[in-house]
């Protein structure tokens, strides 16, 4: 029978001004599935049609990245994973001052888990003009 299991860990190789915002490496030693999310923003998930897409929560940052991180929550369970399983994220925003509302928002979405290597991006624009925040997510679970 396979070894299905594998170990996650997080380290910080900084001095301590990024230990609460994110971790500089995240190993995954094993077997794991590996789980790779497109950018997730407050598209409505209801919508058909792309030239028409509503974005949910308005012009609010805090709001649209609530949004966004209960639909990553979401598509995590999916497949059977969790917020605990994330091991990279990368967020696009169109504002760099709501850096902090992010991570705020990030890290009480995270329920815990340790915060992952993460790249905050400043964009010109996203794929929907009222669009403030798009996050990537890799997560890594046991295989099989």
């Amino acid at each position: 029978m396979a070894d299905n299991t594998f170990v996650k860990n997080n380290y910080s190789h900084n001095k301590g001004w990024a230990k609460d915002i994110f971790s500089d490496v995240a190993v995954i030693e094993g077997n794991a599935k590996l789980l790779f999310l497109s950018g997730v923003g407050a598209e409505n998930p209801d919508a058909t049609d792309p030239a028409t897409v509503e974005i949910l929560g308005g012009v609010d940052f805090a709001e649209q990245t609530r949004i966004a991180f209960a639909k990553i929550k979401s598509l995590l369970a999916a497949h059977g994973a969790t917020m605990h399983d994330i091991v990279r994220m990368t967020a696009y925003v169109t504002e760099p001052a709501d850096i902090w509302t992010y991570f705020q928002i990030q890290g009480e979405a995270l329920e815990g888990a340790p915060r992952p290597p993460h790249t905050f991006l400043r964009v010109a624009g996203l794929a929907v003009p009222e669009m403030l925040v798009e996050v990537e997510v890799t997560a890594a679970i046991p295989a099989g």
